[in-house]
């Protein structure tokens, strides 16, 4: 019997109801929160050229990168690594044969840091230039490699490009019910997003009011949050699915 991406879905947040009292406090507090503070502390990223994206426009587009970058990178990477150790935290908390609680998932989480850091970076090249090509290509790469982190929880010896090797082979024959959830979720999250993004853009371009403008903030880190919890899910039920086939 063949599984399709609403079944998929469906096992995710059966999942996440069984188990939200518990992950809830390290997604708030691991995920969210950094990544609202990272917002809060920071300048926009520059926008790709909405026009004609030839080679100067693409040149001072790079350029206005690079500045932004000197003065906000620290605070985004900061977030995206505490993001990781978070999320880490989860994997091990539901994939680990010892049932772990999630103060010993934290702790392993934060031994394992590096080798969760690595393995997610490694993953989000490829998936970050399918994106930026075309959106399609960029979410069935990430379908394909959503099995790492989550098979690097269930087998501590594993290495991290090992688990995108593995991933890759336990995803194939549920690629399409994959790329399909994270369609989806992904579609989902940007009809969520656009408008907030639209009104932050307008409340820091006015001078507007600085307690809307941390409330759109804070709306936008949650559904970033949501959308990065429900991926990480998709990838245990995943891998868990494989799993019990014995791929």
């Amino acid at each position: 019997m063949t599984i399709g991406f609403a079944g998929l879905l469906s096992v995710v947040w059966r999942l996440f109801r069984r188990d939200a009292t518990l992950m809830l406090p390290v997604i708030g507090a691991f995920v969210f929160l950094p990544a609202f503070a990272a917002l809060l502390l920071c300048d926009p990223a520059p926008a790709l050229p909405s026009g004609a994206r030839d080679e100067a426009a693409m040149q001072a587009w790079i350029n206005n990168v690079g500045m932004w970058g000197q003065g906000n990178a620290i605070w985004v990477l900061l977030a995206e690594l505490i993001g990781t150790f978070g999320l880490a935290a989860i994997a091990l908390f539901l994939l680990e044969p010892d049932r772990l609680t999630i103060g010993q998932s934290l702790g392993q989480a934060l031994v394992r840091l590096v080798a969760f850091t690595i393995a997610t970076v490694t993953m989000a090249v490829p998936v970050a230039l399918g994106l930026w090509m075309l959106v399609l290509p960029g979410l069935y790469v990430q379908a394909r490699l959503i099995v790492a982190v989550p098979a690097m929880a269930r087998h501590p010896a594993l290495k991290p490009l090992a688990s995108l090797r593995l991933s890759w082979k336990m995803t194939k024959g549920l690629d399409r019910a994959l790329t399909g959830a994270l369609v989806a979720l992904f579609l989902a999250q940007w009809l969520m997003v656009s408008p907030l993004l639209l009104a932050d853009e307008s409340l820091r371009g006015s001078a507007g009011n600085p307690l809307a403008l941390a409330l759109v903030d804070a709306l936008i880190a949650g559904v970033g949050a949501t959308y990065a919890t429900a991926t990480l899910l998709l990838g245990v039920v995943a891998y868990r699915i494989r799993a019990s086939k014995g791929t």
